[in-house]
């Protein structure tokens, strides 16, 4: 039995050498592959997610229980990005007067 397996290993032996060689730089040719496409993928992705204007809106409100008073359900999502009541900038700070009776 270890004769022929002997003898086995002895014919293909010239084979097994090309056969690793491509092997090895075909796994490093996937690695390399699946490294670049999740980066490109990474990529695509962090643009689309700075297409939402929710925090630049004078709606959003920077609080997690309600994040947008227009549009709550929405806000901080792709769907946000095209949001038809987007008004650009903050809100406006109040007037002495009224922060004076809020604070009361």
């Amino acid at each position: 039995m270890f004769q022929l397996l002997q003898l086995l290993i002895h014919t293909i032996q010239l084979l097994l050498v090309p056969i690793c060689f491509v092997s090895a730089w075909v796994i490093v040719f996937l690695i390399g592959w699946s490294l670049w496409a999740a980066t490109r993928d990474t990529v695509a992705r962090s643009r689309q997610m700075h297409q939402i204007p929710c925090s630049e809106c004078r709606f959003f409100t920077s609080d997690y229980h309600l994040k947008c008073t227009v549009h709550p359900s929405t806000a901080l999502t792709e769907a946000a990005i095209n949001c038809p009541d987007f008004e650009s900038g903050k809100r406006q700070p109040l007037m002495p007067e009224m922060q004076e009776s809020i604070h009361r």
